[in-house]
This record gives C-alpha cells, structure tokens and sequence, in this order.
C-alpha cells in the first residue's frame, strides 16, 4: 500500500508548508521537507499520484471550533442547525461562513466553522498544483490526546488553547496569560483538568506557562518538537477530528492507478449486463403483446357489463372506478344502519314499553310501541332527542284500553 502525506500548510497566503510521507502506523517514512506547495508538487509528483490518502493541516486559527448540543440523530440534520446555533457566537455572517461537524456523542457535535473564502483560498490553491486533498483538519486537533487535560500548541506567534470539550481559545504570546487566568476562573472546581500538555517548537520558548499562578492541582508537562509533522502523523485517526472538505467542498479523488487491475472483470461484467438487457428486452416484447391481448378483452368485458357507456379511455380504470362508487355506496348504507340502531338501542332498552314494529328505510327508522301512559312515550321522545345522531318526531299516539300506541320516526342527522 502506498504511503500518505501530510502537508501543515503554515501560510495560506505565501502557501509555505512542511511536509512529510509516513506510513498506515504514523510513523514516517520521508524526512521532513519545507517549502512552497509549488516546490512539494515540484519534487514529489510522482509520488503525490500515488500517495493513499493526502492530509492538509491548517492553523487553528482560521477556524472556530466548538462542541454544540444539537437534538438531531445524524449529521446532516445537525448541519441544518448548527449555523443558527452559532449565529451569536460568530463575528461573521453564516452566510460567509462553511460549517463541518462529525459523529455526535450524546446529540453532542464537534463543530469547526471556517470562512467561505479561505477554504476556498486553500482548496484552489491545492487543486491548481494537482493535489487533492482527502482530509483538511485543525493543528490544535492533530495532538495527542490524554483524559482530563486542556492541551497547548506554540507554534510561531500564535498558542492554541484547547479545553477538551469546549472552544478552542486562541491568543498571542503577550495575552495568553490574561486569557489562561480567566479560563480558569471561569471553569467550574470539579471541570478543572489534571494536567496542562503544552507542544512547543523548539526555536520557541517552552516556558509559556507561569505555575505560581495556577491551582496545585494541575500538572504540567512539556513536549518540544522541531517539526509538528511527526506529533501530527500519529494522531490522524481520532474521533474528534473535524474533516472541513464536507458538502460542495468534498474532493472526488481520481482513481485511475487502481482501476486498471479490474479492467477484465469491468468487461466481463458489461458483457454480463449487456446479455440481462437483452434477455430484458425480449420479456419486454412478450409482456407487450400479452398486454395488448389483455386490454382487448378488458375492453369487451367493460362493453357488456357497461352497455351505455360509450366512450372507452381505460376500461381497467373506469370499471375500478365504478367499483369503488357502488362499494363506497353499499358502505354507506350498511354503515348509516348500524350506526343509528347502536345509538338508539340503549335508549328503547331505558324505557319501559314495548316494541310492536320496526322498519328501516332511507336512513330513517319508524318504531311502532305500546306503553301504559302517554307520559312514557313523551319521555322516550326527549331521550331520542338528546342524541346528536339522530332527530325523533312522534308520527302519531292513540289511547285505548290503558294502554297508549305510540308511531316515532328516527332520521340520521
């Protein structure tokens, strides 16, 4: 397998970078080389094709990164929310702005935003010297990782300041120790870290960090490096890495070195479609007359069972039409039936009388009863009427005998 590169792109703007291969376990295998994207392309052409993965590192600086809690269970829901979530953090517009995030842990999202202009600066100056990126990450998120600790990039004339599951704080030599005391008044007692990790290039000085000022709990350790590229190597793969070329900024990478081995199987397998299209076409030939015969006798079935319907446009659909109409139709009545005859069974069973006659037609029930005082019926007409279902009307009462014949007729509402 090929060797990657990684590049620490120190300058945007005079586009001065370090720059080393290494190898699948981190360490490398090119000493470190510093110079100009130009003279990178320059020297290592070959070797930049056939590279297997390309990683850009970039300041932190240009970035601001934070962890946001965002109620979304994947990205690309989170990536809709976060620009506004932002929004009063930012200096600028989140129209100017590009946001990229990766996988949440507890709806938490790393987030690292950058402007529209300077990735665009990057990625233009990259792809014009035929380098394509996979990968543009954050110096202050290419360092080793410890539990419970902020970690310290000195790197020229700006630190890096990273809290763990915070911001990312920036500052210059001059501010940093103003900053470092407000972040710790500012951290709750039981967030405080255990330990400052502090990288610092060698041609710097290391003592960036007065102790007498700090609590006794935090211990600090240094770290010197002569080139980052090594420290950056070897901490490529961690999940709270940020990838920046996200949605319109994603590099589609050319693959034509490793296709070439396939190529027999490729022509086998277009072979292999070629002949299924064939065979699919001729199906397609035998449904088409199979159908055209099935039509013609859909249509001369429509023709008997429709006699009066002149105009044929799809039999199929004007007899599922049809059907449906009648079925619609028949479910109506069944339903207006079943429907009145339950509301009004609970009341008839209340009242003491009895039923002589029961018929139903056109959604109207007429009952014919018999009780022993008018005053019943009179009851059971108020009962009927207190249903939001139906309307009662006494059709006509008569007395005989002590015993009162009452006819009512029930409409469904």
């Amino acid at each position: 397998m090929a060797d990657q590169l990684i590049i620490y792109l120190k300058d945007i703007h005079k586009l001065e970078a370090d720059w080393a291969f290494f190898r699948n376990t981190g360490e490398l295998s090119t000493p470190v080389d510093t110079g100009t994207l130009a003279e990178l392309a320059d020297k290592n052409k070959n070797a930049i094709a056939s590279a297997d993965k390309i990683y850009c590192i970039i300041n932190a600086q240009l970035t601001h990164f934070s962890y946001q809690t965002i109620p979304a269970k994947n990205i690309q829901r989170a990536l809709q929310a976060i620009p506004f979530a932002l929004e009063d953090q930012l200096a600028e517009d989140i129209e100017l702005m590009h946001f990229a995030t990766s996988p949440a842990s507890h709806n938490i999202y790393p987030v690292a935003a950058i402007k529209h202009q300077t990735l665009q600066q990057i990625t233009t100056s990259l792809s014009e010297l035929e380098i394509e990126a996979d990968c543009i990450y954050t110096d202050a998120l290419c360092l080793p990782r410890t539990a419970n600790s902020w970690r310290f990039l000195h790197s020229g004339d700006s630190i890096s300041i990273d809290q763990g599951n915070n911001t990312i704080i920036h500052s210059d030599p001059d501010m940093f120790e103003l900053i470092l005391k407000q972040l710790i008044q500012q951290t709750k007692a039981e967030n405080i870290p255990a330990s400052f990790e502090v990288f610092t290039n060698k041609n710097l000085p290391d003592e960036i960090i007065r102790t007498d000022e700090l609590p006794a709990s935090i211990e600090i350790n240094r770290h010197q490096f002569s080139s980052a590229i090594a420290l950056f190597a070897a901490n490529l793969s961690g999940k709270h890495q940020v990838n920046l070329l996200q949605g319109k900024y994603q590099v589609q990478k050319t693959t034509h070195q490793w296709w070439k081995p396939w190529l027999l199987a490729a022509s086998l397998a277009v072979i292999v479609i070629c002949l299924q299209l064939l065979s699919g076409i001729l199906e397609l030939s035998k449904f088409s007359q199979e159908n055209t015969l099935l039509n013609h006798e859909i249509n001369s079935i429509y023709k008997r069972s429709f006699p009066a319907s002149k105009k044929i446009i799809n039999a199929r659909v004007q007899m599922e039409s049809k059907l449906k109409a009648l079925q619609k139709n028949m479910g109506k009545a069944d339903s207006g039936f079943i429907d009145i005859l339950a509301d009004i069974a609970p009341v008839v069973s209340a009242n003491n009388l009895t039923i002589k006659a029961i018929n139903y037609r056109n959604r109207k029930f007429e009952l014919q009863i018999t009780t022993d005082k008018l005053s019943s019926a009179e009851k059971l007409m108020t009962d009927f009427n207190k249903l939001t279902s139906v309307k009662a009307e006494l059709v006509s009462s008569s007395s005989e005998s002590k015993q009162v014949t009452a006819k009512i007729q029930l409409e469904a509402i």
